[in-house]
């Protein structure tokens, strides 16, 4: 990082130091659960996004929020005395019709304010317009569900409790829809971890355990789900930014990768996005599945580790079919860096701050940022932006949290490999 990037970056931290004073009573309430033993809560982005401080209820202050805009899913961290209790994501698909259970905190300034337990079916295997990234679910969902677990009959998760069909949309369609609720499949949450270089709990799957009773299951869920407690900012910031889509949008790319008509061309740097034809493996686990469908539930038919190389033969959304190491199978476009992509290969860090479906916008949003940003074509047709240089993993996250704690960059801002990447198209 040049010397005057980091004069820029301290100065901006320094301005937005600031004493705080805090409300008392939290503004809303929803639910997470523990992902890792060392104290890293999942919930949907919503509950935590625009929080001046988030409360994990009986486990204290929450720290470092990471936030997936997109597919409405975070992270926080806390500071715990004894390890927590992850619960296993399981590897295998879901089933239309099975048996699940919902876990939460739902009207806890109503009802009681102890967890509950609701049951019900996989009612769909996709969400509102064929939406894969969600499951349909008739477990009864209700305010302060929303973040919570969605597990099968061994206490394994299946997805995260998200939203219901709203009354604005019942009358819009003239049917009062019931039970229509949706939740995120495991499988998109544990792309979001491991965009955070986060490991998750994998299901055991040698033995063929018998289905719980809902008491049993609930002894064995409960405590490692937790209340989410969000408090006011301490003062009213404004934010100048051009929102990235919302969740009911697609984020990955679509099976044609051309541009969109209304993305300007530039004297700069071209917005052409070559075809992905080759390349090597870079996943934040240091290891990648080879899946046997272009699909996160799929089994998974072997392991490719970072720095095997493959060819892509076809383009399936946001998912490769490729040729590695003698096996032919799926990978998530993240998962592999394009050698007909221009950014420089290596085990550099990118912190991306936001997305925009424009680089007029992006450029917008660089001229009012006080820290250093540079925008990049991404495989999809959108502009990336990021902080100006590439860091090491250590110092991005370092960098990242003092942004972020500073009201420097937006909570949602991520550290990246930044394989989807193709060329930085702005601005020095």
């Amino acid at each position: 990082m040049s010397v005057t990037c980091r004069v820029i970056i301290i100065a901006g931290l320094s301005m937005a130091i600031a004493s705080q004073s805090f409300a008392d009573e939290p503004t809303s309430s929803g639910t997470g659960f523990a992902v890792t033993a060392d104290g890293w809560i999942l919930t949907n982005a919503h509950v935590v996004q625009g929080c001046g401080r988030v409360e994990v209820k009986g486990k204290g202050w929450a720290a470092d929020p990471r936030i997936d805009e997109i597919n409405d899913l975070a992270v926080v961290k806390i500071t715990a005395s004894e390890p927590l209790k992850p619960l296993a994501f399981r590897k295998s698909p879901t089933r239309l019709g099975e048996d699940i259970v919902a876990v939460g905190y739902p009207l806890a300034t109503l009802l009681a304010d102890s967890v509950k337990i609701t049951t019900g079916n996989v009612n769909a295997l996709a969400g509102i317009r064929n939406d894969t990234r969600y499951i349909q679910i008739s477990t009864p969902i209700q305010p302060g569900n929303s973040g919570g677990p969605v597990v099968d009959r061994n206490g394994n998760l299946l997805g995260i409790t998200s939203a219901t069909l709203s009354k604005k949309t019942a009358d819009e369609i003239g049917i009062t829809a019931q039970n229509v609720n949706f939740a995120i499949r495991a499988s998109v949450a544990e792309l979001f971890m491991q965009s955070q270089s986060l490991v998750d709990q994998v299901a055991d799957t040698t033995e063929n355990p018998t289905a719980l009773q809902t008491a049993d299951l609930a002894d064995r869920v409960t405590p490692s789900v937790f209340q989410i407690l969000c408090y006011p900012e301490a003062d009213a910031r404004v934010a100048v930014t051009s929102e990235a889509p919302n969740s009911i949008q697609t984020h990955p790319p679509a099976s044609s990768i051309d541009l969109p008509t209304d993305n300007a061309a530039t004297n700069e740097a071209s917005l052409e996005v070559p075809r992905a034809r080759s390349g090597v493996v870079r996943h934040p686990k240091g290891t990648a599945p080879i899946k046997s469908e272009a699909n996160g539930d799929a089994k998974t038919i072997g392991q490719a580790p970072n720095g095997s190389p493959l060819e892509v033969t076809e383009l399936l959304g946001d998912w490769y079919r490729v040729a590695v190491g003698g096996s032919n199978g799926y990978m998530h476009y993240s998962w592999v860096r394009v050698s007909q992509f221009e950014e420089p290969a290596g085990d550099g860090r990118f912190v991306q701050v936001k997305s925009f479906r424009t680089l007029e916008d992006a450029r917008s949003f660089i001229k009012a940022s006080s820290v250093p940003l540079a925008a990049h074509l991404a495989a999809n047709g959108w502009i990336a932006v990021t902080l100006h240089d590439v860091y090491g993993e250590q110092e991005a996250k370092d960098l990242s949290n003092a942004l972020k704690t500073h009201g420097l960059i937006g909570k949602d801002a991520m550290v990246t490999f930044g394989n989807t990447y193709v060329r930085k198209v702005c601005c020095d």
